[in-house]
């Protein structure tokens, strides 16, 4: 049985995917990756809230200013253009959503069981290695343990999975030969972790 690790984006999608709501236009292979053993790392289990909480608050309509750089010297665009804003999510879906998280890291829920990858020193040790890729890769502090993670997590006879869509990340994972999972494609790198 294969193991995958969500990233936080992949989790929120597989949420939004059960759910019934489309919130982005990647496609995972969902039926698989609940084939498998998955999990999350402890990072993700509390940003997950986060995003949950920014798609109930919604982003109201309202002027923007464009700020983009349109000359060589620095020089900024002042033009305005309207942002049609994204309604905010029903407090009883974000409830529900919230509801499903734990039940599924409770182990309660009959549609997915999630296992929770706690962060130890020895993660956080193997992610500030990690970040060595963050010179050449544009990636946060939180993909490099969700990353170190899945190094620590995983041997060649075992190996564990990243889902993501975070393009650094990607780059950053294929320089360290570790598989992952992409939208609408399943690559695994055969260098050792």
């Amino acid at each position: 049985m294969k193991k995958y690790l969500l990233d936080t984006n992949a989790f929120f999608e597989l949420l939004s995917y059960l759910a019934g709501k489309n919130v982005r236009n990647d496609r995972y292979d969902f039926a698989e990756i609940q084939q498998g053993e998955c999990y999350i790392s402890k990072i993700t289990e509390l940003e997950i809230l986060s995003v949950i909480g920014k798609y109930g608050r919604g982003v109201p309509s309202q002027w923007r200013t464009c700020n983009r750089q349109i000359a060589e010297d620095g020089a900024r665009c002042g033009n305005r253009y309207f942002f049609n804003g994204v309604k905010p999510w029903k407090k009883k879906t974000c409830a529900a959503m919230r509801k499903l998280v734990k039940e599924m890291i409770d182990g309660t829920s009959d549609i997915l069981k999630i296992n929770v990858l706690e962060l130890d020193e020895t993660i956080i040790d193997r992610a500030e290695g990690f970040m060595m890729h963050a010179v050449r890769y544009k990636f946060g502090s939180q993909d490099a343990l969700i990353a170190a993670t899945a190094i620590i997590c995983s041997t060649e006879e075992d190996p564990m999975y990243v889902v993501t869509s975070d393009k650094a990340l990607l780059a950053a994972m294929k320089a360290e030969g570790m598989g992952f999972i992409i939208p609408g494609k399943f690559e695994e790198n055969k260098q050792k972790i």
